[in-house]
């Protein structure tokens, strides 16, 4: 299989075939929450302009997301799976804005299929993808980021390598973007979100971009 690695939103765009953008801390995790949770789809924003224009037009959509982390101010949530979590979303649709991830998506322009990837449907991934000619995979977070840890993994798991998983575990724990969840004086990165992103294999599918819906598959 060959694998292309990619980072970032502008290289989004030059991602191929079948394509899986990586936001493990947190969009792609809380898209899985939401699927999980029950609802209908999610249909992903680049601004929250959009967001609102969309939720003024229908009522009853769900608003979630962040600029810069935090949540934006009129959103019904945050960009956190552990608040996303005690939410009943059954049969709802949700609106969904980040600044890496979901840019990441709505940027793969070239790209004959969308996975959004995180761990906790890491083997899921692996059982549709590993026996392709070809992927790219792209981490939204850049080069030796958390999103770059799970696409080492990734690979590894579809080539069927070992993967030390107490190791991975720590180089997660002390990655840059990992450590506002251990600062108590940032209450919108609870540290529960980081263990919530790293439950591998935690739900039993994937988490698809199709026909400008996000949609459990």
């Amino acid at each position: 299989m060959e694998i292309k690695r990619l980072y970032g939103i502008e290289n989004s765009r030059k991602a191929t075939g079948v394509t899986v953008i990586v936001d493990v801390l947190r969009a792609a995790t809380v898209s899985a929450y939401i699927l999980a949770g029950g609802a209908k789809y999610i249909i992903p924003v680049s601004t929250k302009e959009e967001a609102f224009l969309l939720k003024r037009e229908n009522p009853h959509y769900l608003l979630v997301g962040e600029e810069g982390g935090y949540k934006i101010k009129g959103f019904n949530y945050g960009n956190s799976p552990s608040e996303i979590s005690k939410v009943d979303l059954r049969n709802r649709i949700i609106i969904q804005r980040s600044s890496q991830g979901i840019q990441g998506l709505l940027n793969a322009i070239l790209a004959e299929e969308v996975i959004f990837g995180s761990f906790v449907i890491a083997s899921s991934i692996k059982d549709y993808i590993k026996n392709l000619s070809s992927i790219s995979i792209v981490a939204m977070n850049g080069t030796e980021s958390e999103d770059d840890i799970f696409a080492d993994y990734l690979e590894k798991i579809i080539t069927l390598q070992e993967v030390n998983m107490e190791e991975l575990m720590k180089d997660l724990k002390t990655c840059p973007a990992a450590q506002k969840f251990f600062d108590p004086s940032l209450p919108e990165f609870p540290e529960k979100d980081f263990y919530l992103s790293l439950e591998v294999n935690k739900f039993n599918f994937l988490v698809v971009f199709i026909e400008g819906k996000v949609i459990k598959k």
